[in-house]
């Protein structure tokens, strides 16, 4: 195999022996073979001869669709606009001074061990999307911002996307437009690959000494090996053809890509957190590596911890086997068979993880010299399947992919009968998460009387149900009780088609996609913009940002906090890992009350926020515990005989119906707007950032409906 050609390789310089991403020079295990050096490689020069896992992985939303997503990419720019923009890269020549005095030289992509906050903020996004085109080798693809703390100028910031596209010539371009289309004859850069071969395959091990906790989870703690040594999950592998890359033998290196632990060095997130004073909270995670006690986090997202705390990483589960990531995520898992078993009192079935495919790990015929035969094997899968959706269409891809990027939800099936559609994949996902019942419900109501309705849930996942955090993925129960003429009694998790005026939609448009859950409305900050001086200049800080929380009032199906909090029978069931802010006597919340009055707490209050860079907790007590059955009652008052005629109704016609099934949500619709609001015209950089508006939100917003259900009839006296 041949080095790929300027238009598919953007090289990154050799580094010489073999530096890692850490800024550590050498790999800690004394059998490692120092390899030569080599730039890492886009996944189309891997699919020359691993044809199948390159078509498998282009359909992965982590590799490609992430790094140009309007969604990422809004998350990541919105950051920015906190605390004078601290997350894109901050170089080895910035004067900004750490509270000691001392220049910071050093940031997220160079500094082996943290020892102040800027250190980790500076390239947070970045350091697990980009890390190959970010960690200080040239050419770096996306720029510091100008300036940073005063000299942050917010109307220059762009998407970080905009930076990944080079014309024919392998030269960086920009779209005309921040974040807007592409130029003509762009061409995606390494850097739009998103998660390519290389993130994986380069492994030399867990990097202990980027992780807070010392324990090799979150934020990259991967070291990796920018050179032609490939770690695989094979012993003895056979020579690639020509030499272009060698396989390891190391059963260290082969046992860390094989196990669930290798998925844990991204897959927490763990956030820093700034700001000193009476009343800090700071964060909920004190206690990291030697010489770090400076750096104060929370955890964003626990999804990797939760699967290393729970049954699926042990034997006390239906299978009586370590359940790892891959079992799951790159298998045949959920299209190669189901098992029966019993939780708790309820029978469950449902797919089978680590069942595999057999296959070559390599194109026969061209991957190897000579045509050296190859074996069939027990090989992975590369779909990578998770619960995202594109918000891009498929001419938007191929912009800033290339004309050969493919429909993400083509037709057919492959050679395992797996569908080829993200959709369908994500949907059959979904569909093996969760199981419900309604098998302990009242089995009689009176007229005038309460009966309870009783959903018993259990999550199937190997991590809580959902993971992540809220304001990207929120699933609920939607429950509704008829009588046998449909006459409708009771309902929770519903929508409303509604008009949503700050962000243009002046009347209800017919579509419920777009639609947020009746238990919280929220009230639009009105100080929206972010703060000038008489002269036109930036106002930099966390409390003058324009980034302050969102104010929530309760809804008509409210039911959360009283039913996880206190047990009250009623409301709606939501299942989320909810971002919160936790506010400290003497601290303010950043708004005035209805005099004018600038409103401080005087005792410990919280509340939730749209922003996770605005968030200092995350609450999971909502999310479900992966096989740990949750009953979750309805307290339902059935009217009298004259509220009855009162209603026009002679009489409820029995059994009642009791419906319930399981809803998902991966884009909540107030997060989509706040979104939309904080990269629209009227956001912090004074003009549009051409990523998500209301016009995207109600095309691509397709909820999962009915992920499982329960039926059960109810007689009345």
């Amino acid at each position: 195999m041949r080095r790929a050609p300027l238009t598919a390789v953007f090289s990154l310089g050799l580094l010489a022996s073999l530096r890692l991403l850490s800024g550590q020079t050498s790999v800690t295990d004394p059998t490692s073979v120092a390899m030569q050096p080599q730039d890492f490689q886009r996944p189309q020069v891997c699919g020359s001869c691993h044809q199948r896992q390159y078509e498998e992985l282009r359909t992965a939303v982590k590799a490609g669709y992430r790094n140009t997503s309007p969604l990422q990419n809004a998350l990541e720019v919105s950051a920015n606009f906190l605390n004078g923009g601290l997350l894109r890269p901050v170089y080895s020549d910035s004067t900004r001074l750490l509270p000691d005095g001392i220049p910071l030289t050093t940031n997220m992509f160079s500094t082996p061990r943290f020892t102040a906050i800027p250190q980790v903020q500076s390239g947070f996004c970045l350091t697990c999307h980009n890390p190959y085109t970010e960690n200080g080798a040239n050419p770096r693809e996306v720029p510091a911002l100008p300036g940073v703390g005063a000299a942050f100028q917010p109307e220059l910031i762009r998407p970080a996307r905009d930076y990944h596209l080079v014309d024919a010539q392998g030269n960086q371009i920009l779209p005309e437009e921040f974040g807007g289309a592409p130029p003509a004859g762009a061409l995606p850069s390494l850097g739009a690959s998103g998660i390519t071969c290389d993130m994986c395959h380069n492994v030399a091990g867990p990097d202990l000494n980027r992780s807070f906790q010392h324990d090799g989870f979150a934020n990259m703690s991967l070291l990796l090996n920018q050179s032609m040594g490939k770690v695989g999950p094979f012993s003895f592998p056979v020579t690639p053809k020509n030499g272009f890359h060698m396989a390891s033998n190391d059963q260290s290196k082969i046992s860390y890509l094989r196990a669930g632990a290798f998925c844990n060095a991204c897959h927490d997130v763990r956030v820093p957190l700034g700001g000193a004073g009476p009343g800090d909270l700071q964060a909920e995670e004190h206690d990291i590596n030697a010489g770090g006690s400076a750096v104060t986090y929370f955890r964003l997202e626990n999804l990797s911890t939760e699967w290393q705390t729970g049954a699926y990483n042990s034997t006390n589960n239906p299978f009586g086997k370590v359940t790892r990531c891959q079992d799951c995520h790159m298998s045949l898992f959920p299209f190669a068979g189901s098992s029966t078993y019993q939780v708790g009192d309820m029978k469950i079935t449902s797919p089978t993880p680590a069942i595999f495919p057999q296959n070559y790990a390599a194109v026969p015929g061209i991957s190897t010299d000579q045509d050296y035969p190859l074996a069939k094997r027990q090989v992975v899968t590369h779909y990578f399947t998770g619960v995202d959706v594109p918000l891009l269409t498929g001419d938007e891809l191929r912009a800033h992919l290339g004309s050969t990027y493919p429909d993400p939800n083509g037709p057919g099936q492959d050679e395992y009968g797996i569908p080829k559609s993200l959709d369908a994949r994500r949907q059959a996902l979904m569909n093996a998460a969760v199981r419900m019942n309604l098998d302990k419900t009242d089995s009689t109501a009176t007229l005038g009387g309460t009966f309870t309705v009783r959903a018993e849930v259990v999550a199937l996942t190997g991590h809580r149900f959902p993971a992540g955090f809220s304001q990207e993925r929120t699933t609920y129960i939607q429950l509704e009780v008829t009588d046998d003429n449909g006459v409708l009694l009771y309902q929770s998790g519903y929508v409303v088609d509604k008009p949503h005026i700050e962000t243009g939609e002046t009347r209800p448009d017919g579509n419920l996609n777009d639609e947020d859950l009746e238990h919280v409305h929220a009230i639009v900050n009105p100080g929206f913009h972010a703060p000038r001086t008489a002269d036109g200049a930036y106002v930099p800080g966390p409390a003058t940002a324009g980034h302050t929380n969102q104010v929530f009032e309760p809804g008509p199906d409210d039911g959360p906090d009283t039913r996880v909090y206190f047990g009250m029978n009623e409301g709606l069931v939501l299942f989320r890992n909810e971002l919160t802010h936790i506010y400290l006597p003497g601290e303010s919340l950043g708004r005035k009350d209805a005099s004018g009055k600038e409103i401080t707490v005087t005792k410990p209050h919280y509340e939730e926020t749209f922003s996770a860079a605005f968030a200092n907790s995350v609450d999971n007590y909502r999310s479900l515990r992966p096989l740990s059955p949750r009953t979750f009652s309805y307290d339902i008052q059935l009217p009298t005989k004259q509220e009855l005629a009162e209603m026009g109704i002679s009489q409820i016609q029995a059994p009642l119906h009791v419906h319930a099934q399981i809803n998902f949500e991966h884009f909540p619709p107030l997060f989509v707007r706040f979104l939309a609001r904080t990269t629209g015209a009227d956001g912090p950089a004074g003009h549009s950032l051409n990523l998500v508006d209301e016009q995207r939100l109600d095309r691509m917003i397709r909820n999962v409906t009915g992920i499982t259900s329960a039926d059960v009839m109810v007689g009345v006296q």
